[in-house]
């Protein structure tokens, strides 16, 4: 499968950095696209955010405050050049101000969200559980979703990958109408057992995702994990 690759370019044509919340429309239908270009970590975690319900109240300086984090988050690069190292530091401190300034609970909450995973990008990942887990309750399922994710994250970080994979296969369980992708969840739980060294368990998992969405983004490398070519959907 060839690897999308999204540059400022990309990110400019589709009006990111003119409003941050414009890009969450955007992000519903290409999804899949960023979610090959970029992997998991960072873009699952935009996929179930509550866009829409927040951008009404969103302030213009919030909006840009936002951005900013976002892109020393996680620089795009120019066309033909290598990414830019992350400025983590800088993103927190952007996140910080954009928490604060919010105005709303659902603007602050998202800005909560990235606070977090700064946290954990810069292995503070003990002093983002609580937060993540304050998010996890939200009644924005799709936030509360996203936040779970997060959360697994940072207890593997935090060295308790048990509960991290509770809260994966509570994600990846079949249900209908489902807050976040079930696939990218299966595909993230089969990632932390390989990490345990539970090559058997992961084995399980990956052939679940396959049969249950081969047509899934993830399921041409969770082949090439498993060796699996009989499985690939004509």
């Amino acid at each position: 499968m060839a690897t999308a690759k999204i540059t400022k370019k990309d990110m400019a044509q589709d009006e990111f950095i003119e409003g941050v919340f414009d890009f969450g429309e955007w992000l519903e239908v290409h999804w899949r696209r960023v979610a090959i270009g970029l992997g998991a970590a960072i873009a699952l975690v935009l996929l179930g955010i509550g866009w829409n319900a927040m951008r009404e109240s969103a302030t213009e300086e919030t909006n840009r405050l936002l951005a900013s984090g976002f892109d020393a988050f996680s620089p795009a690069a120019p066309a033909g050049s290598q990414p830019a190292a992350p400025r983590y530091a800088e993103a927190l401190a952007l996140f910080e101000k954009a928490e604060k300034n919010g105005g709303s609970r659902g603007v602050s909450d998202v800005a909560r969200l990235f606070r977090a995973r700064t946290l954990i990008a810069l292995s503070r990942a003990s002093e983002a559980v609580p937060v993540l887990e304050d998010l996890a309750k939200s009644g924005n399922e799709g936030l509360a979703a996203t936040a779970k994710v997060s959360l697994a994250e940072a207890l593997e970080a935090s060295g308790n990958a048990e509960r991290a994979a509770t809260l994966l296969q509570e994600l990846a369980a079949p249900a209908k109408g489902g807050a976040y992708p079930q696939d990218a969840a299966l595909f993230m739980l089969g990632g932390l057992r390989e990490r345990q060294g539970k090559k058997d368990e992961a084995k399980k998992i990956y052939d679940d995702l396959l049969s249950r969405f081969p047509q899934s983004p993830f399921a041409a490398d969770v082949r090439q994990r498993t060796g699996d070519q009989a499985a690939k959907p004509n």
